[in-house]
């Protein structure tokens, strides 16, 4: 549960951010936070469905991180959610087995379902998050509205906005897309110049995985 007052938290030049609404949740949001649930389902000993409230009252993780586009902008933002281990833990997974992945799945509209996998124990490792605020206020559609699963190492198209459920599973199969635009199945941040929305310059980095300040 959130304890702190909100402390008006901002990211620098967030206006020239590009817009990143293409994930099936352009216009008006067809969910009613009363009525949304996450399900954690698959190999999980107990099966779990979530309420916002439940969610919130998880213990909470605060987290200034980079996300990066594959399109090549990146952005540092204030994000505020739960871990998501601590979640996969009351659904009785075993974090511990490395063959395992989490399919994700976008809540959706009428165009459609968005979803992806990623491997479970990489991103555990790298304190991947289920996020519901951003600088100190809730997810907005193109942010995710009302859950959205972010790895840090991971490009942004492997972390579904409007998240609706979390499969855990041994397949890591091709996701939208890995399929409508041939992305990577992996989807691990490259090394590249991007550009640094919140910094006004493009940087260079040079590694494999999340971009931290280190690297600048």
């Amino acid at each position: 549960m959130r304890t702190t007052d909100t402390l008006n938290r901002k990211t620098p030049f967030l206006e020239k951010k590009p817009s990143s609404l293409r994930y099936f949740q352009e216009g008006p949001a067809p969910i009613d936070p009363v009525q949304w649930r996450l399900d954690v389902m698959g190999l999980a000993a107990h099966p779990l469905s979530l309420d916002l409230a439940a969610i919130r009252a998880l213990p909470a993780a605060f987290h200034h991180r980079r996300t990066v586009c594959v399109c090549l902008w990146t952005i540092k933002r204030h994000w505020f959610g739960v871990l998501l281990r601590d979640v996969l833990a009351l659904a009785g997974v075993d974090l511990t087995d490395p063959s395992l992945y989490l399919r994700q799945l976008s809540n959706g509209t009428d165009k459609g379902r968005y979803d992806t996998t990623i491997h479970l124990q990489s991103a555990i490792m790298r304190d991947a998050i289920l996020a519901y605020e951003v600088d100190d206020a809730p997810l907005t559609i193109e942010t995710g509205f009302p859950l959205r699963l972010i790895d840090f190492g991971l490009f942004n198209y492997k972390c579904v906005k409007a998240l609706r459920s979390l499969e855990v599973t041994r397949v890591n199969g091709l996701g939208y897309w890995e399929k409508h635009s041939g992305y990577a199945l992996d989807g691990t941040v490259q090394a590249k110049k991007y550009y640094a929305v919140d910094l006004q310059h493009k940087i260079w980095f040079g590694g494999s995985g999340e971009v931290k300040d280190t690297d600048l």
